[in-house]
């Protein structure tokens, strides 16, 4: 059956860029043009964005890296992605909420575009084409698109970081022809180039970038020097384009921020989501910043000390680091408790009700968490039937979210931090189900 399909499918990598544009612009629009007069919902970008826009339009205005004019200097948001807005906040800011569509629909196309390549390559058109399909039908997609929050760009940005790293291992491991010169050169600078926007992206991807790199220098190192040119301009690549951004901080704050705080506070808004981590959880009556606020012992509340769930004050900052290092070193058991129930958060919202200290579950985190049981489900059954792949896709999805775990991901009705890895858990679906309708399995080609 699903090789009578393969005329209907994708047959290059600039087919699949111009399917998941065309299909985003549309269904973003549809939201925007359609859903929003109807229902009144996504009139505007809402409190939910996390400021980038604010800061872009700082910046459009000439107001330096703040939220509003004269405001403080910002440290917790990474700096990419708000000069990613810059363009969309040119606009009038009523035209805002329907141009932020078109850069981040160009965006979903690569992504689409790196889905149909990497699976193609590691399996076949069909899981490709099956791959390709189960991204598009993954309504958060759309949500992400036409909002603007980071994890678009952020995916976009780890697919192609990843896909180099991973092409420039096989490489090392299976020792293929001698490449020139200038093709190790360019293979580092793209890794680094793409590694350091990652890492300037969200701070949580910084040790991504630089482990990913260090293996690169390693399988060189024991297997063929020759790539060790390649690890050396990806390090050097990444460190430079990072560096002016973490000099800015040093000048601005006089702390060491290689590239955004914000962990301190995003580590105690975890632990007050939980029932049993901290004596006094988040309170009904509460946001849970205010509930971290309260557990830390500072005065004030989320909006006397805080914008866009961050703090004003460097000092503030430090504090919230120095309490979260003492917890962890106090309360190891507890930490771990709280990371497991993350790591179950992080796909299934709606399965950890249990142990919230306030126990709200919306229809939203239900629909999320029955969608990733059956990308899960699909998963394993692709990772029995081809475990080198699988394997290797799996590492992609550890390596990527294993960050969050320690911090909040208990906010993710939306998918924002788990939507990274939809891509390789779509490729192991895929192939997953191309195997369950085949009768016998077929050799794979890499």
């Amino acid at each position: 059956m699903i090789n009578n399909l393969r005329k209907f499918i994708p047959e290059k990598d600039s087919q699949a860029f111009w399917l998941s544009f065309f299909l985003c612009l549309f269904f973003c629009s549809v939201i925007l043009f359609v859903v929003s007069p109807i229902t009144g919902l996504s009139k505007n970008f809402g409190a939910g964005n996390d400021g980038y826009i604010q800061l872009a339009r700082s910046l459009a205005a000439g107001f330096g890296y703040v939220f509003e004019k004269d405001g403080p200097a910002v440290f917790h948001r990474p700096p990419l992605y708000p000069f990613f807005l810059v363009p969309v906040a040119l606009f009038p800011e009523p035209l805002q909420r329907y141009v932020i569509v078109i850069p981040q629909s160009i965006l979903v196309g690569f992504i689409g575009m790196m889905i149909f390549k990497i699976a193609n390559r590691l399996y076949n058109r069909i899981v490709a084409a099956v791959a390709l399909l189960l991204f598009l039908i993954n309504p958060w997609v759309y949500w992400n698109a036409k909002n603007p929050m980071t994890p678009i760009l952020q995916t976009f940005l780890y697919l192609i970081f990843a896909y180099f790293s991973a092409v420039e291992l096989f490489e090392i491991f299976n020792q293929v022809g001698r490449r020139a010169k200038s093709q190790l050169w360019s293979h580092g600078f793209i890794i680094g180039a793409f590694g350091a926007g990652l890492a300037l992206t969200h701070a949580a991807m910084l040790p991504v970038v630089f482990i990913f790199i260090f293996v690169l220098f390693i399988a060189a190192l024991f297997k063929d020097t020759r790539h060790l040119l390649t690890a050396l301009i990806a390090v050097l690549v990444a460190v430079c384009f990072i560096a002016p951004w973490t000099y800015r901080n040093w000048v601005v704050f006089h702390k060491f921020i290689p590239v955004s705080g914000g962990g301190g506070l995003a580590y105690f808004n975890g632990n007050v989501h939980w029932a049993g981590i901290e004596p006094e959880p988040q309170r009904p009556d509460e946001t849970y910043i205010d509930a971290s606020l309260r557990i830390l012992g500072i005065e004030g509340t989320e909006q006397t000390q805080t914008h866009w769930k961050g703090f004003k004050d460097i000092n503030l900052e430090e504090l919230a680091n120095k309490k979260m290092a003492e917890h962890i070193r106090n309360h190891p058991v507890l930490f771990i408790k709280k990371v497991i129930l993350n790591a179950v958060e992080y796909y299934f919202p709606a399965f950890t009700a249990p142990f919230l200290a306030i126990k709200a579950v919306t229809v939203e985190q239900w629909a999320l968490s029955i969608f990733h049981l059956v990308l899960w489900i699909t998963t394993v059954w692709g990772i029995l039937c081809c475990r080198r792949m699988g394997f290797l896709l799996l590492a992609g999805i550890i390596f990527y979210s294993v960050w969050y775990f320690p911090f909040a991901t208990g906010f993710i009705g939306h998918n924002l931090y788990t939507f990274g890895t939809i891509p390789f858990l779509c490729i192991m679906s895929a192939a997953g189900i191309v195997y369950f309708f085949r009768k016998e399995k077929q050799t794979m080609s890499y």
